[in-house]
């Protein structure tokens, strides 16, 4: 092979198959739990009304290398996601986490505790009944 061809090949992109979903990466921190949020009309407002952050740190990396280039927006990281939109990355303590996380569970088992009602017992609402899959 020639010094050319070698330096062809050594330069050369990696191919991706369509189909394959890249999947966006952002360093931790600890304390904190981060996530993406497409950057869609009220849906930023809403995190933030949930009591997330906008991470605003200009020396992060996002996303793997198949991904290309994150890009910024003033100094807020948010690289493109696919069909024209853009994400923001964003972060919330990890207590105010848990405690969202822990309400949604505690509805989960609600319902899930509903399901299991057993035939002939009596319940605070009054009701009675079962579920059975065949």
């Amino acid at each position: 092979m020639t010094e050319q061809v070698k330096s062809e090949n050594k330069n050369k992109r990696k191919r991706i198959p369509l189909g394959v979903r890249n999947i966006l990466t952002a360093p931790n921190k600890p304390g904190f739990v981060r996530r993406f949020v497409n950057d869609e009309p009220d849906r930023i407002q809403s995190f933030k009304d949930a009591g997330y952050n906008v991470v605003d740190d200009p020396n992060i990396t996002v996303g793997d290398p198949k991904i290309g280039q994150a890009s910024s927006l003033g100094s807020v990281t948010n690289p493109h996601v696919g069909q024209g939109k853009r994400a923001v990355l964003m972060e919330i303590p990890k207590e105010f986490y848990n405690e969202d996380q822990a309400d949604r569970q505690a509805k989960i088992t609600k319902v899930e505790n509903e399901m299991r009602r057993k035939p002939g017992q009596h319940y605070a609402d009054g009701l009675s009944g079962s579920v059975s899959i065949s």
